[in-house]
Formats: structure tokens, sequence, C-alpha cells
């Protein structure tokens, strides 16, 4: 029979844990009810933690940049530059540093997104702005002293491209994840995009625009046609209403970021310059991308002196890293010739 003392002991210890808990779940209740932005912003900022990424700043003049970096510099493998999509950041990253355990990795966060600073109006945020920008990032952080694996995906994907065109010293291979083009076969979401920029008008623009979301249905409609695997069943309305509210502050930028990359001037840059590129070259697509159509991979096929690799990812749309992110990843290291596989 248990002592009354002991049960008093096991109470009194027991009695803050319980305390705590209960304080806790309030506290991120409550905030999950009123203020879910906040919920949103540690998850992410927990989640790149948590792939082993260490968040860093460094100061480019009147810029300052965030990124994340794991791992250090081998002489074995070279190391890996990360550059993500529009209005994304370091985040959407994670699933692949994740399963690259042994890799020197840096996710930067371009100008103007996730946690660098946004840029001025006067300068310059084209693709050719942000090529320069990621160019005087590379030499800060030293990352040019050997040559480097650049990824990108979507507008990354057309970063990574151009700077390997002009920087082809500085690259060991270049891979490009449904970056961002005019293909030859248009998608339902690229003829709402010229359609709403062949309006001419801000207002319009900016209230159409599929990618600069203002109300969670909105949310939930960009989700739905950047993802094969529809995600309605995992967000609720509260988190993509805090995804809203994460995004609200970042608006004006994006419109001007918008407005400038999806203008005519830029429409074909990356199939133009893809013949000067001739470092060894991939290409990821997801086959049932609605946002950049997969026959964009048959063009830079062709274009490209040095294309080694064509990786089209089945029941894959053009969120690659949230439908098939082991895919991807798979796809990499087959590139670099560095994929283990059960019978190596």
């Amino acid at each position: 029979m248990a002592s009354p003392v002991l049960d008093i002991v096991s109470t009194v210890m027991i009695y803050p844990v319980l305390v705590t808990t209960a304080t806790v779940t309030a506290a991120t209740l409550l905030l999950y009810l009123s203020r879910p932005v906040l919920v949103v912003q540690a998850y992410m900022r927990l989640a790149v933690l948590l792939s082993g990424m260490k968040i860093q700043y460094v100061k480019l003049g009147n810029q300052t940049l965030c990124y994340g970096e794991r791992g250090r510099r081998r002489s074995d493998k070279s190391s890996i530059l990360l550059l993500h999509g529009f209005s994304a950041d370091k985040f959407m990253w994670v699933p692949l540093v994740k399963n690259l355990p042994d890799y020197h990795v840096i996710a930067l966060d371009l100008p103007g997104h996730g946690d660098s600073s946004t840029p001025s109006e006067d300068e310059d945020i084209s693709f050719i702005g942000q090529v320069s920008t990621v160019h005087q990032f590379v030499e800060a952080v030293g990352l040019n002293k050997e040559p480097f694996h650049i990824v990108g995906m979507s507008m990354g994907g057309s970063i990574a491209g151009l700077y390997t065109a002009k920087y082809q010293d500085h690259i060991e291979r270049v891979t490009m994840i449904c970056p961002a083009m005019k293909t030859p076969k248009d998608s339902e979401v690229s003829i709402k995009i010229r359609e709403i920029m062949e309006s001419g008008d801000d207002e319009t623009i900016l209230k159409d625009c599929p990618f600069i979301p203002k109300n969670p249905e909105e949310m939930k409609h960009m989700l739905s046609f950047a993802q094969f695997y529809k995600p309605n069943f995992f967000f609720t309305n509260q988190i993509l209403q805090g995804a809203v509210e994460m995004r609200k502050p970042y608006h004006k930028f994006f419109f001007r970021l918008f407005k400038s990359l999806a203008s005519w001037e830029y429409a074909g840059i990356l199939e133009n310059t893809a013949h000067k590129i001739n470092v060894p070259s991939q290409l990821i697509w997801g086959e049932e991308d609605q946002v950049i159509d997969v026959s964009g991979a048959t063009v830079l096929q062709e274009k490209l002196p040095n294309c080694q690799s064509v990786d089209i990812i089945s029941r894959c749309g053009h969120a690659i890293n949230l439908d098939r992110p082991g895919s991807k990843t798979k796809a990499i290291l087959k590139f670099r010739g560095e994929l283990k596989t059960k019978q190596s």
C-alpha cells in the first residue's frame, strides 16, 4: 500500500509539470486563434533550425542578406548554393537540406524575402540585378574560393542559370528546377499572368496576381495550383490566415518584383542565354507543373551545350519541394554522381 507521504510528494512534484504543460498549451491555442502568424513564423524558424541550418547574416552596402548554412566546405564534395522561388525563402529548402547531412549547403534569402532586407525603390530587382546581388553575396562569404554547385527553383532557377552564364569560373555545375521562362505550351497560370500584365493597370495586377494572396481563400488557391497533391485537408483557415499575414508586409515589394520579372523583356532571357552555360547542367521539372509548363525542359535541353541530366518527376507539380522532395534529392545526388544505393 502506497505511503500517504509518498503520494503527497508525487503530487507536489507532478503539479508544476501539469501547470507548465497546461500553460504552454493554453498559450499556444491563444496564439493559434488570435495571432496565427506567430505560430506560422515560429514553425518555419524551428524547421530551419531542426534541418541543421545555422541562421547567419552578411552586410552588402545598404543591404543585409540572411542565409541558412549547414556543414563546412569539403575538399571531396563541392558546396551547394540554394536559390528559392518568388515570395519564398530558405524555409522551402528544409526537406532537401535535411537529406544532405554530409554537405556544405547555403540557402540564401534573396533580397526582399525571408529575413533579408528589402531593396529600395531605385535598386535593380530584375533578373540581372539579382544575379549581381548573388555575386556580391558569393564573394562576401567566400563561396567562390572553390567552384560550387548552384541550385535554383522557379525564379531562383533562372537566376542560377543566368549567374552560371556570367560567372562560369565560379560554378562546378548548375541545377535548374522548373526555372521561370516562357514555355512553348502555356500553363493556365502563365495565361492568367499574361492577361493581367496586358491590362497595364497596377490595381488590376495587384488584385488578380495569383502569387500575392490577400486572404485564406486566395492562399488556398495558390497552394492548390502549385502542388499536385492538394493540401486542403491539412491547412486550416487559421494557418492560412497566418501565412497571409506573414506575407502582407512584403506585398509592396512582391508587386514590384512580379511586375519586373513578368515583363515581356525577361520572358525569353534564360532561353536566349542558355547557350552560354557550358558547365554540367541539370533540369528538374514536375510533370504536372501548372505554373511553368514542363515543355520548357525540351527547349532548354536543346540550348544547353552540356546538359547532362533531365529529370521529369511524375505525380509532381511546381512545388517539387512539397510534392516529391525525396525524388528531387535523389535526382540532384545522381547528377553529382553521389547517390548511394542499396547495392553500393
